[in-house]
């Protein structure tokens, strides 16, 4: 991959059209240098390992939106959508069309099979998943614990 250098006379690496452009290009790099993944390689799988002996510092377990319900959609109040990637009693992943900045605290808008909940989170890290179209992974640690329904 190639480094890219901004000077401070060519404007700002924030601005929303440079940035689409950086994403293109760098997007653009990896499909003509990359190989194609093995059919079963599952890439959250690889990167979501823990390095050998390192002990686990969740404080609650991870699952899958269809193991808590046959519906789980995230709302960040005042913005859109979000589709849960885990969920678990302290927290959520999910992934976002936008950036959110860490540290800001959101109201999240969590439904399981129609029931509607409304939670305080924290954003602990949002980062750029994919590029076409781009889509970040957020997470969010909820202020306080709470239960996840049972899958029926």
């Amino acid at each position: 991959m190639t480094r890219h250098l901004v000077s401070a006379r060519d404007g700002s690496v924030d601005n929303g059209d440079d940035l689409d452009s950086l994403f293109a290009q760098l997007e653009a790099e990896l499909t003509e240098s990359t190989a194609p993944a093995a059919p079963d390689a599952d890439v959250d799988e690889i990167f979501s390992t823990e390095p050998a002996g390192r002990p686990e510092q969740r404080e609650a377990p991870r699952l899958s939106p269809d193991q808590v319900a046959r519906e789980v959609r995230v709302t960040v109040r005042g913005a859109a959508e979000a589709k849960a990637i885990n969920v678990s009693e302290t927290g959520v992943l999910a992934e976002t069309t936008s950036r959110l900045r860490p540290g800001t605290v959101v109201e999240l808008i969590l439904t399981f099979d129609g029931v509607r909940r409304m939670l305080r989170a924290t954003i602990v890290r949002s980062m750029v998943h994919s590029l076409n179209p781009t889509t970040f992974r957020t997470a969010f640690k909820f202020e306080e614990r709470t239960t996840l329904p049972e899958r029926q």
